[in-house]
């Protein structure tokens, strides 16, 4: 970005970048956050020193509450149906959750959830591929309380990563869940203590910081890309970029070494 950001505290630790999300008072979601972050983590793609991003927040108590109900209420709820479906496509270009963690991207995002989190910011935590939660947090699609649905990808992406039965009891219910729960059936990947939350995320950007980072963004497009076709096309596109992977300087040095040495220096190697 040419200017400072508005909404976001931005650190960099070595390879690792964290984004604190930062609009006071409740951290709500609008237009002008998700069109800031699509531009941070475009940086974040472009930086080649730069291996692993963290999300999270600035605000004790809130990660990121929902996007923003006025919004919602005032500029669509009275449009004809050409016009919201309009103003919908425009959103998805360039609102919350965050288009920039729509698309296929080559470098992991940790979601560090250090507070209240529903809604729109659940929904940008599914986005993420990995998730840490503090155990004072919670997290929700509670949507249907409101009369709506989850309308940024929740329906989808909760589904995807949950099961249909788990999905629907979320969604139907609005259950919004601790830390506890939501590790128990696979909505985080790590419930913490509140004050190893963010430690915890960073000793785990670090070591995957440690992973070519050329290796890492293909396995993302398999998972992304491969997952979503038939499994014959799937494996055709895991090979060809597996394949790929095998003429790199980085995994013929690594490869080699191992042979050489043994795993246990190869694996030295990998980490230098």
């Amino acid at each position: 970005m040419e200017t400072e950001p508005r909404f976001y505290k931005v650190e960099i630790d070595g390879p690792v970048i964290i984004w604190k999300f930062n609009n006071p008072p409740q951290n709500l979601m609008n237009l002008e956050t998700g069109a800031e972050f699509i531009e941070l983590v475009e940086d974040f793609e472009a930086d080649q020193n730069l291996r692993v991003g963290i999300l999270t927040s600035n605000l004790p108590g809130v990660f990121i509450q929902h996007f923003d109900v006025s919004t919602i209420l005032h500029e669509w709820s009275d449009k004809s149906p050409e016009d919201l479906a309009a103003a919908l496509a425009e959103r998805r270009k360039t609102a919350g959750p965050p288009r920039g963690l729509r698309r296929l991207r080559t470098k992991p995002i940790i979601s560090a959830i250090s507070g209240q989190t529903a809604g729109g910011g659940c929904e940008t935590t599914l986005m993420c591929e990995f998730r840490f939660m503090s155990r004072n947090a919670s997290l929700g699609c509670p949507e249907v309380n409101a009369g709506i649905l989850p309308g940024g990808g929740g329906t989808q992406r909760m589904t995807r990563l949950l099961g249909i039965g788990k999905a629907m009891e979320m969604l139907l219910l609005g259950k919004v869940v601790d830390a506890d729960e939501a590790e128990r059936i696979g909505l985080v990947h790590r419930a913490c203590d509140p004050e190893e939350l963010l430690p915890a995320a960073i000793e785990f950007a670090r070591e995957l910081a440690l992973r070519p980072p050329l290796a890492i963004a293909h396995i993302m497009r398999c998972i992304y890309e491969g997952g979503n076709m038939p499994l014959e096309e799937g494996l055709a596109l895991e090979s060809k970029l597996f394949f790929e992977l095998t003429q790199t300087e980085d995994a013929k040095r690594i490869m080699r070494t191992y042979v050489e040495g043994g795993q246990k220096v190869g694996e030295q190697l990998i980490r230098d």
